[in-house]
């Protein structure tokens, strides 16, 4: 064998941070890509580049038209090619064919994005990441996101503040993480699982970026359905519902079983579509030895797994909003208080606002559902309402939901434990965002949102919303507290960031109602006026 005679590449490698080893069967080549070459007859190594009419160029061998081929395909052309120019040689192997250096390449990232727009990334990277990094405030994208990706993305923030206003965390719509689309130059298309990936590496859940792909992440459908994983797994919480889940697959979705997790007693929680529950228990350890067949899952599916010391029908509590680590959690129903769950869950978020959050009872398990088809069908509605409709929506929610009386804020801010109440099964934590409005309805010029000054008294609001209007009964104006919904008089309560000022109206009498009571008074006033006469002759005749 000759002296080894190394051919300079065209450029150097660059430190490259990779998410993953690149599977050859799946990595589609393409224009800038960097291949070594290397001939065992002689030691040569050759660093040919595809070219942007995307053909490769292999010194001995000769051209090779990598379109639409993967680094596997390209590399048993090249082989096989090479044992027929080298039929004569001892050389088992005359080539060894290798990605030196991937391109770069342009892609566009629309819909529910913090930062939409194009970027230049590695070919090698996975579509996952640059969902990630499009969501990210720092990031700069290379080119600026169009008007129609930008006021999508303005349009859907603006529905999911709404609902978050009248349903809190627990069922605002969020970006999709299983139903991202991207879409390919040659006309196909791939689906991004986020949660399947992260769970199981699926590669085909996250595929390589190609120049040109145009990954679009939808707005959350809620009437999709979800599934819901709790109890002593790693990371429970609800997913969206995808075709062909299974039972093994939906825990490893929550990062998998904690150590104490009996999963030999596993329950699905499922609805038979009349208001009722039915739930079976299964052994996953059996699934996973491949002893048991895998269990497939339907949306709305509610899966529990018990840990080893407790009773299979555990109590669990959901932490949603403005928490480090939401999610569901077990307690001892009766015996664990709010502080001590939302210590577990990570604590308070800067963000938080203890004094306007809320603590809900449902009953075991019934929070866990994503939603009831009443829900989904109240939530669908909600697109048609106006800003007041909604806020009368919520005000009617609030009353009707099992708020249980506590103060977050004693409890969460100033660790008063005597204000701390016991948790039950079932029961919700809600912790809001701290907001940076009031809200002013009724009978005011322009109804809507102020900004919150503190301090501030009523006349504030009411002259930022443009006065009273007509009609307006100002002695009856009532403030509405942002955590417990009660009715109060402005005379009597401070005005907090968050509550509601609500101006009602002098009631409608009709014309005939307003005739009849004229009538009635002028007939009051003539006989008060005769009875006076009468009483004036009899003590005064001369």
């Amino acid at each position: 064998m000759t002296a080894d005679k190394t051919m300079t590449p065209p450029t150097s490698v660059e430190a490259q941070a990779f998410q993953s080893g690149i599977d050859p069967n799946e990595y589609h080549m393409g224009p800038g890509d960097i291949l070594q070459c290397r001939f065992w007859t002689s030691g040569d190594a050759y660093y040919p580049v595809v070219s942007s009419d995307q053909s490769l160029v292999v010194p001995l061998l000769g051209s090779f038209d990598v379109r639409g081929k993967t680094l596997d395909a390209v590399r048993q052309e090249i082989l096989q090619k090479a044992s027929e120019s080298f039929a004569k040689s001892k050389v088992s192997e005359p080539v060894s064919i290798t990605l030196y250096q991937p391109r770069k390449v342009y892609v566009k990232v629309q819909g529910d994005v913090l930062t939409p727009g194009a970027y230049v990334l590695s070919a090698a990277t996975r579509a996952d990441i640059v969902v990630d990094l499009a969501n990210h405030k720092n990031t700069e994208a290379t080119t600026p996101p169009d008007f129609q990706a930008q006021q999508r993305y303005l349009d859907e923030q603006r529905q999911s503040k709404q609902l978050q206003s009248i349903f809190g965390n627990r069922d605002v719509i969020t970006a999709s993480q299983r139903y991202i689309q991207v879409s390919h130059n040659d006309g196909t298309t791939d689906r991004v699982d986020i949660v399947r990936y992260n769970a199981l590496h699926d590669p085909k859940s996250s595929p390589p970026l190609r120049e040109g792909d145009v990954i679009d992440v939808p707005f959350r459908d809620v009437t999709a359905g979800v599934l819901g994983v709790y109890g002593a797994v790693r990371s429970p919480g609800d997913f969206e519902f995808v075709q062909g889940d299974s039972l093994s697959s939906a825990i490893k979705y929550a990062f998998g079983p904690t150590a104490q997790a009996d999963l030999a007693h596993v329950e699905i929680s499922r609805s038979n579509g009349n208001g009722e529950v039915q739930t079976k228990v299964y052994n996953v350890e059996a699934i996973l030895s491949h002893s048991a067949p895998d269990v497939p899952l339907q949306r709305g599916d509610i899966i529990n797994v018990p840990g080893k010391h407790e009773s299979m029908h555990s109590a669990v509590v959901a932490v949603r909003g403005e928490v480090e680590m939401p999610g569901v959690y077990p307690i001892r129903e009766g015996e664990t208080h709010i502080a001590d769950v939302v210590k577990e869950a990570g604590g308070l978020t800067p963000y938080a606002y203890p004094k306007g959050s809320r603590v809900l009872r449902h009953g075991p398990n019934s929070l866990l559902m994503a939603g009831t088809t009443n829900d989904i069908q109240r939530v669908s509605r909600l697109a048609n309402m106006t800003v007041e409709d909604t806020a009368s929506f919520a005000r009617q929610l609030a009353m009707r939901e099992p708020d249980i009386a506590v103060d977050l804020d004693r409890v969460l801010t100033q660790g008063d434990k005597s204000a701390d109440v016991t948790l039950a099964d079932g029961d919700e934590i809600i912790i809001q965002r701290r907001p940076t409005t009031v809200y002013v309805s009724g009978f005011v010029n322009r109804s809507g949102y102020v900004s919150y000054q503190e301090g501030a008294p009523l006349r504030y609001y009411i002259a930022q919303a443009g006065g009273y209007a007509p009609g307006a009964v100002k002695s009856e104006t009532v403030v509405i507290k942002a955590g417990t919904k009660a009715w109060s008089d402005p005379s009597d309560t401070r005005i907090d960031a968050g509550d509601e000022i609500f101006v009602p109206k002098e009631p409608d009498i009709p014309l005939d109602v307003k005739r009849n009571e004229i009538t009635s008074y002028a007939t009051l006033a003539l006989a008060i006026a005769s009875f006076a006469l009468t009483l004036y002759n009899t003590f005064h005749k001369p």
